[in-house]
């Protein structure tokens, strides 16, 4: 089971792409509830994420039926980013006069890097940061 993210001498965009990665992992192998409860914080505007707003904003939203998406790949699969060929283009922004920091991520379904990036932050609370899924978009 993935803990707080602890600090450590690592830089921080390979703590934050690790975290992502073992967080959509834990989703790949069904384990929505463990997933969700490494969520600290909600996002800046609206509810915080629960794995049926998480997947309702997926399947119904951004790839519903009728998109180009749906079309290619009917059924939605969670997929293990550690199991897929590339990256899920992480990128790490510091998060201008904090220790914060925002890292996008893209979604991995159905054995690929969508269009779909999940938006994190990663707010300084001293020895470890919090976390916060703040969106998900086709960027």
């Amino acid at each position: 089971m993935i803990e707080m993210i602890k600090k450590s001498g690592d830089k921080p965009e390979k703590i934050f792409e690790q975290f992502v990665e073992n967080w959509f992992e834990l989703i790949s192998e069904d384990r929505w509830e463990e997933a969700f409860v490494l969520i600290d914080l909600p996002p800046s505007y609206g509810e915080m994420y629960t794995p049926e707003t998480f997947r309702q904003e997926i399947e119904n939203d951004h790839f519903c039926e009728g998109t180009m998406f749906r079309k290619q790949h009917p059924e939605i699969v969670y997929s293990n980013p550690k199991s897929i060929s590339g990256s899920g283009s992480p990128s790490v922004y510091p998060l201008e006069g904090t220790h914060n920091y925002a890292f996008e991520y893209d979604v991995p379904l159905n054995n690929e890097f969508s269009d779909l990036t999940s938006g994190w932050e990663f707010i300084d609370a001293g020895s470890f940061y919090k976390v916060k899924l703040d969106f998900l978009h086709v960027l």
